[in-house]
């Protein structure tokens, strides 16, 4: 696996790539700018974590979902530098289609981001699990265990 710091600072390269493409759009502009939104609000919310918690160093379970992501807003940024293409001809052949795209990868951006966002939630939840257990604290009862206790 690759190491989700190094994935993460190239996010945040592609983001600003993507950034300064949708600065000059000529087709698809509302579509490249809902992209461009979510890939700066995901990388702002990443570098956060990063910058306060650190939890990304090492973090194998971010990994795949930063690796994910990458290849997506790689795919955005072709799609957005797309829309830049001035010819009318070519722009009035591949509307359509590249709006469709656009639309697609927009999605996809919002699938990585739930999976990154449960890659984090598992590894925060271990962490709790694992600090607790080594102070001594028991977790709470699983919905099984309350259920039969209730029945009994």
């Amino acid at each position: 696996m690759a190491d989700p710091v190094a994935s993460l600072e190239r996010i945040f390269k592609i983001g600003l790539k993507i950034k300064e493409a949708v600065d000059t759009v000529h087709q698809n502009e509302e579509v490249c700018q809902e992209i461009r939104k979510r890939v700066l609000r995901f990388s702002a919310i990443l570098s956060q974590l990063q910058q306060r918690t650190g939890m990304l160093d090492g973090n194998l379970a971010m990994s795949g979902a930063l690796q994910d992501m990458e290849a997506t807003l790689e795919r955005a940024l072709e799609l957005v530098t797309a829309c830049q293409e001035r010819s009318i001809i070519r722009r009035l052949i591949t509307a359509g289609d590249l709006a469709r795209q656009l639309r697609g990868v927009k999605d996809d951006i919002s699938n990585k981001v739930m999976l990154a966002s449960f890659a984090i939630n598992t590894h925060t939840t271990i962490i709790l699990l694992t600090t607790n257990n080594q102070a001594g604290v028991h977790p709470p009862p699983r919905q099984s265990e309350v259920y039969e206790n209730i029945v009994q």
